[in-house]
This record gives C-alpha cells, sequence and structure tokens, in this order.
C-alpha cells in the first residue's frame, strides 16, 4: 500500500512537471508568433503622407553643414562645430577657425580638423575633449568608436600615420614613404582601437598599383615587425576607401571590386566583390552596405544595391532622382535630396516616397521607427510618417 502511494506521488509529481513545461511551450509558441507577426507588419508596412509634430527654431547658419550625431544632430561650419538635441537645445560647441573642415564621426566621438591645417579638435557625447598640434599639415583624419585618433601627417615626402589616445597622447606611430610603401589614401580604426587598416597607392613601372596593409597595437601586433599582421597588394587597381564598420570586419572600396576583409587579430580577404561599373556612392552601417551605380542604359537613374557583410545581396532597387545623402540601417535604407524621400525596406517593399513638406537640408532618423527630424531652410521640425 505504501509503494503504491509513492507511485502515485511520483506520477502526480511528473504530470505537474509536463503540465509546466506543455504551458511553457505554448507561451513561448504564442510569443514567437507574435513577434514574427510584428516583423513581418514592420516590413511590409507603408506610408503615405506625414504630420508634423513639432517645429523648432533654425540652428547654424545658411553654409552649416549637418550630420546625424546618434539620433542627434551635428552642426559645423568654418568657424566652429555643435551638437543638438532632438528639441534644438544645444549639448556642447566648440570654436575654431578653419578654411576646410574635416569633420569624422564615430559613435559618440567626433574629430575636427582643417586640411593641411596642424591642429585636430575632439569631442565626445559630453562635449569637448581634446585638441592636439601635430606640427605637421594633416592630410587625413579618422577616429574609431572608442576615442583613438588617426591622423596622416605630411612632412617633407614622409606621411607618418599617428595615432592619439582619448587625452591627446600620442600612443603609435607608423612612417611611410612613396618608395617603401606608398602614398596613404585612406585609412581606418577598428571599434576595439587594436587594429589599423591602411590603402596604399604606389606608381611602379608606371602603372597605379594598391596594397591594403592592417596593423595591430596589440599583443598579437607586438611580435610582428612595424606591428603589420597582414597585407595584400593588387596591380592596376585603385583603393580609395577603407572602412571599419564593426570589430571583426574591415571593408576595402576599389574602382573594380569592394574586398570584405575578416579577422579580429590578422585580418584575411574573405571575399571579392566585383564591381562591372565605376560605383559614384558607397554607404554602411555595422551590418549592411549600399553601392551607387549610375544606370547608363538610362539617363538620370541610379541602380542601388545593397549587401550585408558577408556579401550576401539583400536588395536592388532602381532610383529615379539624384539623391542627396543615403541612410544605411540594418532593416531599411534612406535615401533623399532637397524636395524627395525614400524609405527601402531590406524586403524591396518602397515603405515611404515623397516629399517632406519644404526644402530639406538635412534628415536624421529619431528614435522612433517613423519619426524624423528634418533640417529645412526656414526651421527644424520632427516629422511622422502616417
Amino acid at each position: 500500500m505504501k509503494k503504491k502511494r509513492i507511485s502515485d506521488y511520483k506520477d502526480k509529481i511528473f504530470h505537474h512537471r509536463l503540465t509546466i513545461v506543455y504551458k511553457t511551450a505554448l507561451v513561448i509558441a504564442l510569443c514567437v508568433v507574435v513577434f514574427a507577426g510584428i516583423k513581418i507588419y514592420r516590413d511590409n508596412q507603408v506610408y503615405h503622407s506625414y504630420e508634423i509634430v513639432q517645429t523648432m527654431q533654425s540652428v547654424g547658419t545658411s553654409s552649416s553643414i549637418f550630420k546625424n550625431y546618434q539620433g542627434n544632430m551635428l552642426v559645423y561650419s568654418k568657424d566652429g562645430i555643435s551638437a543638438y538635441d532632438r528639441k534644438g537645445n544645444q549639448l556642447w560647441n566648440q570654436t575654431y577657425e578653419m578654411q576646410e573642415p574635416v569633420v569624422r564621426v564615430n559613435g559618440p566621438y567626433v574629430a575636427v580638423c582643417d586640411y593641411q591645417g596642424s591642429v585636430f579638435y575632439v569631442m565626445n557625447a559630453q562635449g569637448p575633449v581634446t585638441s592636439v598640434d601635430t606640427n605637421m599639415q594633416i592630410l587625413e583624419l579618422a577616429v574609431s568608436e572608442g576615442g583613438i585618433i588617426g591622423v596622416a601627417l605630411l612632412d617633407d615626402d614622409v606621411v607618418f600615420l599617428k595615432q592619439y589616445s582619448q587625452s591627446g597622447e600620442l600612443i603609435a606611430d607608423i612612417k611611410t614613404t612613396m618608395v617603401q610603401s606608398g602614398y596613404p589614401i585612406s585609412f581606418a580604426i577598428s571599434p576595439d582601437n587594436i587594429k589599423t587598416a591602411v590603402s596604399y597607392l604606389k606608381a611602379e613601372s608606371g602603372r597605379i598599383n594598391s596594397s591594403l596593409a592592417f596593423y595591430n597595437f596589440g599583443g598579437v601586433g607586438q611580435n610582428e615587425t612595424d606591428n603589420l599582421v597582414s597585407g595584400y597588394d593588387f596591380e592596376g587597381q585603385i583603393l580609395p576607401l577603407v572602412v571599419y564598420p564593426n570589430e571583426t570586419m574591415a571593408v576595402a572600396v576599389g574602382d573594380q571590386k569592394i574586398l570584405l576583409m575578416k579577422g579580429k587579430q590578422k585580418p584575411t580577404l574573405e571575399k571579392e566583390i566585383p564591381l562591372e561599373e565605376e560605383i559614384c556612392g558607397f554607404y554602411y552601417n555595422k551590418n549592411n552596405m549600399a553601392v551607387v551605380r549610375r544606370n547608363h542604359e538610362q539617363s538620370g537613374l541610379y541602380d542601388v544595391t545593397v549587401y550585408d557583410m558577408n556579401g550576401k545581396k539583400q536588395i536592388e532597387q532602381k532610383i529615379d532622382f539624384a539623391y542627396k545623402d543615403i541612410i544605411v540601417e540594418d532593416d531599411r535604407i534612406i535615401l533623399y535630396n532637397e524636395a524627395r524621400v525614400m524609405a527601402l525596406g531590406m524586403n524591396g517593399v518602397i515603405k515611404y516616397d515623397g516629399d517632406l513638406g519644404g526644402n530639406i537640408r538635412s534628415l536624421v532618423p529619431s528614435g522612433n521607427r517613423n519619426e524624423f527630424l528634418v533640417v529645412f531652410e526656414d526651421g527644424i521640425r520632427l516629422i511622422k510618417l502616417r
């Protein structure tokens, strides 16, 4: 009798646990269905009109340039650079006098210098951080997501690639010459602040060639000559742009192909995307990149192709207007000019195509999916698509 009671008790526990498992599985299944439904709805949602949620006064001047700054606005000119929130409140300001300001933005960090000047300034979300006088001509400027600053400095026939910490201390120095390595035309610093990718241009035997070099300033690179951990040569090609969209991926954009380089310590060539025609625009975020070519079959058309960072083609779209800028996000791209905005989903759905009621100077996506901070000639408006 006692054994039977124990057996009944164990059966009740087993069935109770089984019931819990079934209920948990049902809840999980319902959540998956709900989230999948929400995603499908969002991916296929189309907007046909808009409303003005808020109006703010103009900031900057008629010659100011506007950039997206983590959902806020970055405004700069020859006289200074400022950051404003979505309500038009100034977050910080840095004054200077420059003839040709070069501005680089990566995450919360902003770096600015005068082309062929000697001083660069560094700001983050809290405001100005430091300024450094390099005592040499600055040819190019880069900033990592972690705030490491890279500068290409000209000294007679030698170009120095130097890196500075957030506080302005020199932490790395690469000497390049045209004879040995070539002329550096683009470079980028990885988000982990360890790796630097450099595109060099060489003139050899009357022919233009390029090379791509990766330097590692962490523990791995200390065992290599000049911290050089990998490099590739490309005959008859030019690589005018190299970027670090994420910690393990570098992308070099050339006149004949796009090179995808992968590796957390020693980047290697993972894939090549051939370019049958010359591109006229390249835009990216951490996960996607948009390549723009002119459509030679019909004047005024552009072909936009979006790839993920593995080189897989996401969408192809013909654009029948001259765009001013393209914003790449994880699940859509946004193209706009002074009179028109097009939002295109990664599934090929055109989510919005129309005007926003004024002459657009700049457009900044907000934290909400269907809201944009739009800079017009007569003011700033928070606009919601409907």
